[in-house]
C-alpha cells in the first residue's frame, strides 16, 4: 500500500490521521478528494456511523480505486437523547463551532446530566475491495464553558473528567492518544502491519 485515499477534505482530520501514522511508523501517502480536484460528496443517508463511513469509503474506492478510508465521527449527548450524533457535522447549519458549541451549552445550562461520548467508526477499503469497520469511542462530559484552542469541532466544550480539561485544551499529544478517531485508527493500524 503506497497511497492511501483519505475520503474527506477536512484538513484538521488528515492532519490528525497523518500524524498517528507518522507515529506509529505507517509509511504511505495520503491523498484526499482535493488531490483530484475532486469537490464531489457523496450522499451520507445512513442510519448508523458505520453505514455513513462505509457510503464514503465505497464511493471514493470505486471511483479511485486504491486502498480507502473514510470515518464516520460526531457527538453523541445523553441530555440530548445521543444528539447531534450522526447529524453533528450538518448540526445547526449554517451556524458555525463556536456558535454551535454555545448553542448546546445553552440548551444544557440547567442540567446536570452531563455525559457525552464521541464516536467515530473507520471503513477501510482495501485494494482487494475487502471491507473492514473499526469503533473508537471516547468518554466524556459536556463542559459549562468552552475552553481551548488546540481543537476543532466540538473539542472546546468536550471535558475529560479525569483532567477537568476540554480536549481542546488537552490538544494534539492528547487527542493523538485517546481521541475516538485515534483509537479507531490504531485498531486499522494492528491489522494492516499484521
Amino acid at each position: 500500500m503506497e497511497k492511501l485515499f483519505i475520503a474527506s477534505n477536512n484538513s484538521n482530520k488528515i492532519s490528525e490521521i497523518q500524524t498517528i501514522l507518522d507515529e506509529n511508523n505507517i509509511n504511505v501517502e495520503l491523498v484526499c478528494p482535493k488531490d483530484f480536484d475532486d469537490h464531489d460528496e457523496p450522499v451520507e443517508d445512513g442510519k448508523t456511523f458505520e453505514e455513513n463511513a462505509y457510503i464514503k469509503a465505497k464511493y471514493f474506492h470505486d471511483k479511485y480505486h486504491l486502498p480507502t478510508i473514510a470515518d464516520d465521527s460526531g457527538i453523541s449527548i445523553d441530555y440530548l437523547d445521543g444528539k447531534p450524533g450522526i447529524h453533528s457535522a450538518r448540526f445547526l447549519q449554517p451556524l458555525d463551532y463556536v456558535e454551535k458549541n454555545d448553542f448546546i451549552l445553552y440548551l444544557m445550562r440547567n442540567t446536570n446530566n452531563r455525559k457525552a461520548q464521541f464516536i467515530a467508526d473507520i471503513c477501510y477499503i482495501d485494494e482487494n475491495d475487502n471491507v473492514t469497520h473499526y469503533l473508537g469511542i471516547n468518554e466524556g462530559e459536556i463542559s459549562r464553558k468552552q475552553a481551548g484552542n488546540e481543537g476543532f469541532g466540538y473539542d472546546p466544550i468536550f471535558l475529560i473528567p479525569e483532567y477537568n480539561k476540554t480536549e481542546a485544551e488537552l490538544g494534539n499529544a492528547y487527542k493523538n492518544t485517546h481521541s475516538h478517531r485515534a483509537k479507531a485508527l490504531r485498531k486499522w493500524i494492528e491489522d494492516v502491519k499484521q
